[in-house]
């Protein structure tokens, strides 16, 4: 046997500690190696997953949106179904008089009219009214906001306002007769309104 390798026999034999611990080192040794010659190739697959993460929370969090606006547009179609002008006559005028009521005005004439021949719509219909409301230049306003804002679908398609023809001319306890105009009485005008109305066919 080489004197060399017979004397490495004799040094392992006396210190078996000392050789596994030299063999474990080199094993960790070799392990480290291979995974820092690895480690590029292992970058990659890590970056890929991480950018599929974010594409996937990206995903998730459009969906949620689209959600939300799909909700709110169906609400809002629910709405306009619900309100639809009907050919319910008394049903459509009671829905100008509750106005009426609220703003304190005088509804002095209400007309429904045909749709109009031009209408090609499948689903809808436009219904015109034409109608006349009196008192003051508050009630008045008062009154057509409610209109604009209510939950029917409305579009004015032309409107005039005037002073009432009565205005200024004191009707009080004076016998009757044309007195001095009342500064502290509010004036009183006159709104002639056509609109048009969504409708059901």
């Amino acid at each position: 046997m080489n004197p060399q390798l017979e004397s490495l026999l004799v040094l392992m034999r006396r210190y078996p500690w000392c050789v596994v611990c030299a063999i474990v080192t080199l094993l960790c040794g070799g392990a480290t190696w291979y995974l820092l010659s690895d480690l590029d190739g292992l970058a990659e697959p890590y970056a890929r997953s991480e950018k599929d993460y974010k594409d996937m929370l990206d995903l998730t969090k459009g969906g949620l949106t689209q959600r939300q606006e799909l909700e709110t547009v169906t609400a809002a179609t629910r709405r306009i179904y619900e309100n639809l002008v009907l050919d319910e006559l008394a049903d459509n005028y009671q829905y100008f008089y509750k106005f009426e009521e609220q703003a304190k005005a005088h509804l002095v004439e209400l007309h429904q009219l045909n749709s109009p021949s031009t209408d090609t719509s499948p689903l809808f219909r436009r219904v015109p009214y034409t109608l006349r409301v009196t008192g003051t230049y508050e009630q008045v306003a008062a009154f057509l906001l409610a209109l604009e804002t209510g939950p029917r679908l409305a579009k004015i398609t032309t409107f005039t306002i005037s002073r009432s023809a009565g205005a200024g001319k004191d009707t009080g306890s004076r016998g009757g007769g044309d007195g001095p105009a009342d500064a502290s009485a509010p004036s009183a005008v006159v709104l002639d309104l056509a609109l048009e109305m969504l409708g059901k066919k």
